[in-house]
This record gives structure tokens, C-alpha cells and sequence, in this order.
């Protein structure tokens, strides 16, 4: 750059002065500019930091909160101490008995253990048709009800209407729901609702027979049971009081709030189980 103005000049002394304050408007402006950028990153980044402050402190409020109500004390509407030299005031609602009921993730073939499932067709010459037996066998230590007992038909069979009554050792003598797909295909589903059947270790064993008619090759046939989730584990409940915290952090004497946060709260058996947690601002 120095030898650029230099052979720039050459012996045009006069010329020098007007080219460096030239230089130094246009460094001053360059100069400004990345002045500016820096303030506006550094008060950014304050911002940044009071927010996160302020976050923590309330946070520490709704702590609070659920340690009085895990104690059977009354919440306090404020901290006593500032959290990060922020003031935290708490409000409590509590909105009622709730039960929150929740799913779990289940591994395939994590839950095949309880209940195995077998389907058998044979020839009954007095009934003129093939009967099919579906077989369910308790296969855990402790009782599982069942929702449902399904099955498909082989290509070209249908449900002997009525025939599900005949068997008195049957899960369930009513008429299944049946359903056809777009090949022709059959499919019967028996669905229970509350009193649901059961499995219990005494009498681990349950059928349901039917009979069948058609012609055709016997294959492609298959049988299912839904259990009810809630005895394996794929299911569970909790229930509670349900209260609404929330929590403002601010600066002692300062109106502005810098942090709020809110959380939804099951209290049960001594213990909390958040709901929700939210972060307003």
C-alpha cells in the first residue's frame, strides 16, 4: 500500500496532504463502523447473560414451590434471598385432581412374553365345516385382561353365523365384528370393554372357538389378542392434585421482568411430576 502512494506522489510533494486526510476520513469511517458492530455484540451479549440470570433465578423459585408443597407448607409468594442478584415472586394455583395417563416406549417383542397366542383349524364331520380355535395361555406371573381376540380367515372362507354361541367355554359367545378387505378376505374381531376378560395364574388357558365355511386352500390363517396395556406396562397412570407455578425473576426495585417461567405439577405420594415447564420470556 506504502509503495502504491509513494509511486502515486512521486515528486508531487503538494499532493501528500490531501491524500492522508483522504486516508483518515475514510479510517475514521471504517473505524466508527466496527466501534458500532462491537457495542451492539457486547450489549447483545449482556442481554444474553441478564437473561440467563434471571432464567436460573426463577427457576430457583419454582423449586421452592414444590418443595413446600412436597412438605405440606404453604408456597411462599416470594424468595427470601436474591437468586443472582435478582428478587423472584411466585404465584401457586392449585387447579384440581387430575390424572395424567402416559405411554412408554416398548422395545419389539419386549411384552411377547405375556400372553402367547395359537390358532388351530380342524375338519368336524357333524358340523359339516372346519372349526377354528383360537388358544390364548397366560405366559406371566400376574393377571392380564384382554381388549380384544381377532382373526383372519383363510382365502375363501367366511364366519358361520351364530357359531361362536355354540361353544360354552368360549372368552366371549356374541358375534364378532367382521370386516373384508379388498381381496376377499375376512376378519373377525371380538372387542370388550370393562369388565374386560382375564388371565389369572389359577386359569392361565382361554379359548374362543367358530366355525368356518368355504373351499380352498387352508393357509395365510391367523390369529391375535390385544391385552390390555395397562398390565404390561405399555400403560400407566398418575393421579393427583395438579398445580399452575409460576415464576418471575426480576431486579429489586426494577419493574421490568426479565425471566418467567412456568410449570404444571401433579403432586402424588410425596412426590412431583412436571407436567410442563415453560419458559414466557
Amino acid at each position: 500500500m506504502l509503495a502504491i502512494i509513494k509511486r502515486f506522489l512521486g515528486d508531487q510533494k503538494g499532493q501528500a496532504l490531501p491524500v492522508v486526510l483522504c486516508m483518515l476520513a475514510i479510517g475514521g469511517l471504517t473505524v466508527t463502523g466496527s466501534l458500532n458492530y462491537a457495542t451492539t455484540n457486547l450489549k447483545g451479549s449482556s442481554i444474553t447473560i441478564e437473561s440467563l440470570r434471571a432464567a436460573y433465578a426463577a427457576e430457583a423459585g419454582i423449586e421452592n414451590t414444590l418443595w413446600s408443597l412436597l412438605h405440606n407448607a404453604q408456597p411462599s409468594a416470594q424468595l427470601l434471598d436474591n437468586v443472582n442478584q435478582m428478587a423472584v415472586d411466585m404465584e401457586t394455583e392449585n387447579t384440581g385432581y387430575y390424572t395424567l395417563i402416559f405411554g412408554e416406549l416398548l422395545e419389539p417383542g419386549e411384552h411377547n412374553e405375556f400372553v402367547d397366542v395359537t390358532g388351530e383349524l380342524v375338519w368336524d364331520d357333524g358340523a359339516g365345516a372346519y372349526r377354528y380355535t383360537i388358544t390364548i395361555t397366560l405366559q406371566h406371573d400376574s393377571t392380564v385382561h384382554i381388549n380384544e381376540i381377532g382373526v383372519r380367515l383363510p382365502d375363501g372362507y367366511s364366519y358361520r353365523a351364530g357359531s361362536a354361541a355354540g361353544f360354552p367355554d368360549n372368552v366371549s359367545n356374541a358375534e364378532p365384528e367382521v370386516t373384508e378387505d379388498e381381496t376377499g378376505v375376512f376378519f373377525l374381531r371380538w372387542l370388550f370393554t370393562t369388565p374386560l376378560p382375564s388371565l389369572p395364574p389359577g386359569d392361565p388357558v382361554k379359548t374362543q372357538a367358530l366355525y368356518i365355511d368355504g373351499e380352498g386352500v387352508i393357509e395365510d390363517e391367523y390369529a391375535w389378542v390385544v391385552a390390555n396395556r395397562t398390565d404390561i406396562g405399555a400403560l400407566g397412570t398418575i393421579s393427583g392434585n395438579k398445580y399452575a407455578i409460576t415464576a418471575r425473576a426480576k431486579h429489586p426495585g426494577d419493574s421490568r421482568t426479565y425471566a418467567t417461567l412456568e410449570a404444571d405439577v401433579i403432586i402424588t405420594e410425596s412426590k412431583a411430576y412436571i407436567v410442563s415447564w415453560r419458559v414466557v420470556n
